[in-house]
Order: structure tokens, then sequence, then C-alpha cells
């Protein structure tokens, strides 16, 4: 069986939504240079002399992708991320703080990427790994649709990429595969040229007795694949890029008139102040007009391109729905979180699980005690979208300011931006309101 074979899961539809999902991240440039994948060509354009290539190509060129999926992805990565999550590490991995992938990048902005491509694929994975000379491992990242193949105990990755030779560059196909052999970590290169034995050690030598290997989806921690995220704002953007065409093509053509003389000779000329002369008889009568599209449907295609707008909009807001208790158990969580779909609170907490158990990967390969590795711990943000406060939160938040906690002007802040205090009053204006001049808990 080749290397390069696929899961049973990884289908034709799975592989249509990923490159969706990516295309329409990257924006308009990727979108459109899949020609017909994204933007059929109209079935008269094939009777043209060019087979309809030039006619195509200004008609793909016309047409505006919304660039709304990236707009949603940084936003949604900007709320997660705007927010406190404590990263637990012991003193001797607190390298990875500045240096996470061994090139500098840090592990803010690693553990950033995990949860845009959360978003994106609903799908990433992290490998610790260590040079091959020796030195700090490290972790390194793959999308989605490179984790091409897995079981129990066993992974594959495509790590195929353009690799130089002199001044060419020429696409090389390599994959990595990760497995136990009975029971001890192994991993291979697979290339063109043969296998290559990359199996890291732990610290001082020896092997490691699991796969450093974690992925996660945009809901919990697994292999197994969900629907990415933003698959709706995707095809909704995607609608809109079809119906762009046809309506800025409407649009063209309803400016191209064509002057048309009937019953009569052709103008020599045309233009501001040209004086054409059209002689008619008993039998005809000369006729000297503009015509040109009538464009009958643009107003239908224009509200089909807002109505799709809006269904982005919808598809972009039900990742900030959430539900259940905050104080469920985990197992009644981790039922609930398969039965729905992922919301903005899920790819938050996968991340952070997903980055917490590829430090502790790291953990194991320096030889690190049970203790020290429990203790490593990525904490999602508590209070992500659930800022609203109910009347007896707001009373016991006070007993933090009574016991000189919390300042008064926070925990304005903190009741105003939890539905109690009014939006439209500053503290100085509610401070003058309250009776005594102090915010006392019995006057909420």
């Amino acid at each position: 069986m080749a290397v390069n074979s696929l899961h049973p899961q990884i289908t034709r539809r799975v592989l249509d939504d990923w490159r969706l999902c990516y295309d329409a991240y990257q924006g308009e440039g990727d979108v459109k240079q899949r020609g017909t994948t994204y933007l059929p060509m109209p079935s008269g354009y094939t009777t043209h002399s060019d087979n309809g290539i030039a006619a195509y190509a200004a008609y793909k060129m016309r047409a505006q992708f919304p660039e709304v999926l990236a707009t949603s992805v940084g936003a949604m990565v900007g709320i997660i991320h705007g927010e406190e999550i404590a990263v637990e590490l012991p003193s001797n991995m607190e390298y990875l703080f500045e240096d996470v992938d061994g090139e500098g990048i840090t592990l803010n902005d690693f553990h950033k990427n995990i949860t845009r491509n959360l978003l994106v694929s609903g799908r990433y994975g992290v490998l610790a790994d260590a040079p091959e000379g020796g030195g700090d491992p490290f972790l390194a990242g793959y999308r989605g649709d490179t984790i091409i193949n897995w079981d129990v105990g066993f992974f594959v990755l495509n790590e195929s990429e353009a690799v130089r030779d002199g001044f060419v560059w020429a696409q090389q196909e390599k994959y990595r595969v990760l497995q136990l052999v009975d029971g001890v970590y192994t991993a291979t290169l697979h290339k063109p040229d043969g296998e290559t034995d990359v199996t890291p050690t732990r610290l001082g030598g020896g092997a490691l007795n699991a796969i450093p290997f974690a992925v996660a989806s945009a809901k919990d921690m697994g292999s197994d694949l969900e629907s990415p995220p933003m698959i709706g704002i995707a095809r909704a953007a995607l609608a809109m890029y079809q119906l762009s065409a046809d309506y800025r093509l409407q649009l063209y053509m309803s400016g191209q008139e064509t002057l048309v003389a009937i019953n009569g000779p052709a103008p020599t000329a045309v233009g501001a102040g040209v004086v054409h002369e059209m002689l008619g008889d008993d039998n005809t009568t000369p006729d000297l007009k503009y015509v040109s599209p009538t464009c009958a449907g643009i107003q239908a295609h224009l509200k089909a391109i807002q109505d799709n707008r809006t269904i982005a909009i919808q598809a972009g807001a039900r990742l900030f729905e959430q539900s259940g208790q905050a104080n469920e158990s985990g197992t009644a969580r981790k039922m609930r979180f398969r039965s729905e779909t992922a919301n903005l609170k899920t790819v938050a907490q996968s991340s952070c699980s997903l980055l917490e158990a590829s430090l502790r990967n790291i953990a194991r390969m320096l030889v690190q005690s049970d203790a020290v590795i429990e203790a490593i711990t990525v904490t999602p943000p508590k209070d992500l979208l659930d800022a609203t406060l109910t009347p007896q939160d707001a009373v016991a938040l006070f007993g933090l300011v009574e016991s000189g906690g919390l300042a008064q002007e926070t925990y304005y802040e903190r009741i105003q931006a939890g539905g109690i205090a009014s939006q439209e009053r500053t503290f100085d204006e509610e401070y003058a309101l309250i009776e005594g001049g102090d915010i006392r808990a019995d006057s909420l």
C-alpha cells in the first residue's frame, strides 16, 4: 500500500471543503487562480473562436470575491487571545516562550496559529520533535489536510514541499510516518529515493513509548474529522463571488450601447457633434438609435448577493452561540460538544488542550516526572463569551470592592459589560446617582 494513501474519512467532499476554506481565507487571488473550479464558464463562451478564453478572463476579472472569511477569522482569533491564557511551564522549558518551533516563533504566536487553523479547517496537529544533531525539543504544526492517515499508534503526515536545486525549484513528495513498533515510537521519512529513520530520543538517550503527536478538531481532541467551523461563511462567500460575476457582466453590457442604423447606411463616424443624414422614401422609414441589453435580472442578482452576505453573517454569528452549564462534568461537556456544532468557546478550549498536550509531549522527551508533566497547563479564558452577570453575581463581585481587592471603577466596568449598569452612563455619572455617594451592594 502506498504511503500517500488516504484515510477513509478523507472523502472528495472533505477535500473540497478544506480547499474552499483555505482558498477563501487566502482571498480573491487564490480563489480566482482556481478558475472554473469556483466560477463556471458561461456556456455561450465556448462558441467563440478562442473557445471563450478571452471572454472568460474578462468575466472572471470583473468578479469580486468578498474577503469575509479572513476578516472573521482574524476577529475571532483576536477575541480568543485577547483574554488571558495562562501557560504554566517548568523552568527548563521556559525557552519555549520565545522560540517554540526552533525558528524563532513565540509560544503565543504558535498558539494563535493553532486557533486560526482550527477555525479555518476545523483540524490541526502538533508534533514534538528534536533536531537530528541534538538540541532542545521543539513543536511543529501540521495543517489538517496534511494529516492524511491515522490509526491507533499510527499517523502519516504529508510534508511535500518545493525543494531548490541550484536556481530551480521543484515539488518533492515527502511523508513522515509515526508509529509504535513493539511499544516503541519510531519516525521514518519517506522520499522518492528511499526511507530515512528520523526518530528522536529522550534526553540522555532512550526511546519514547508514545507518539509525541497530538491532533484536535474545533470541538475536542481526537483524529476524527469535523466540518470546518467557517464552511458556512466560505460557501456564502463563494455564492457572492459567482453572483458578482454575472452582476458585473450585466453592468458592463448595459453600458456598452451599440449604435444601429435601420433602413439607412451605417454612419462613418460617431460621437458628439456628428451629423448623419438618413433619407427615406415612400417604402422605408430610416431610424438611428442606440440599443443595449435589458439586463432584466440585474436587481435580482444584487438582492441575491445581499441575501448571501446575510447568510455569511449568520454563519459567523453561530460561532458565538453556546449552551450548557459552566459547572457540568467533563464527560457531559464532551458528549454535548460531540452533538453540537463548533463554537468560539469549543475552539478556544480545543486550541488550549492541543497546546497543553503538545507541551507535555516535550516534557516527556526531557524526562520530566509525572508530577511535573501534570503541572504543565494551558488554561483557556473562562469568560470568553459569557459576560452576562446576574444581580447575585454583581453582589458577590462587590465583595472584592469591599475587601479592597477590586477598584470601584473596575467593578463598574464589569457590571456595565455584564448588562447590569447602563451603557449610557459613565462611572462618575452612576456614582452621582447613588445615594450616599458610593456604590453599595444593597442598592443594586
